[in-house]
């Protein structure tokens, strides 16, 4: 899947599960407000210039980080810098959105800093489970399922 067909798969995705009253709850437990800026990326892209493009909204975004795999979406929340947060050295300029994810994806939330920022920010992954379809009898307890919340979307 090219570059452009995985961000307009990651698109939909999002928009059918900020549609979802069962998802928008769940998302609110974690930190997402109705309004707050979505920023979808992918694992090669440089932290730094993610982070430049989300220091520019001026408030805390959802992170959509598409994988390989076009049903294989991760979403984090990132918050602004602050000094707030402890002071941490910054990630290296050739770290990137993979690195970063893969790195916090056991911390339930992490600190992190990049070169060009005063203050650290920080992360933390929301979990979901986020898949076209899924098997009959094979709904998990531990995951919000998009597919689970489709005939809500509408109930608000």
């Amino acid at each position: 899947m090219n570059h452009s067909n995985l961000r307009s798969n990651a698109t939909r995705r999002i928009t059918e599960l900020l549609n979802s009253h069962a998802a928008r709850r769940h998302l609110s437990t974690y930190g997402w407000t109705e309004g707050m800026p979505v920023v979808i990326t992918e694992p090669h892209e440089l932290v730094k210039d993610v982070m430049g493009f989300i220091s520019t909204q001026g408030r805390a975004v959802l992170l959509v980080l598409c994988g390989g795999e076009p049903d294989n979406l991760q979403i984090w929340h990132v918050t602004v810098p602050s000094p707030i947060f402890p002071e941490v050295p910054a990630l290296p300029a050739e770290s990137t959105m993979g690195d970063l994810c893969r790195r916090n994806s056991e911390s339930r939330l992490a600190t992190f800093r990049v070169g060009y920022w005063a203050h650290s920010a920080a992360i933390h992954e929301i979990p979901f489970s986020i898949r076209t379809q899924s098997a009959p009898g094979a709904e998990s307890s531990e995951h919000l399922d998009l597919s689970d919340s489709q005939s809500d979307k509408h109930q608000d």
